[in-house]
């Protein structure tokens, strides 16, 4: 069951949903490796599968769906 989360909660293992502009849709990511906090944004490694793992930022204060944790 998806839920909505601050950021912030983000553990390494979770699986969230985001918006891939090229493909036009939401896909499932894995978050991947340990996760970078700063006072102002979340820096999170991800893993799509089929796709080279990436690096995502967030403001602080964003909210993610997450569909399912470690």
């Amino acid at each position: 069951m998806a839920m909505e989360y601050d950021v912030q909660r983000l553990v390494m293992g979770d699986v969230v949903l985001i918006d891939l502009h090229e493909q036009g849709e939401q896909v499932e990511a894995k978050v991947i490796r340990v996760i970078d906090r700063t006072e102002t944004s979340v820096r999170v490694s991800l893993h799509v599968q089929g796709r080279e793992d990436f690096v995502r930022e967030w403001a602080i204060d964003e909210r993610v769906t997450v569909v399912r944790g470690p």
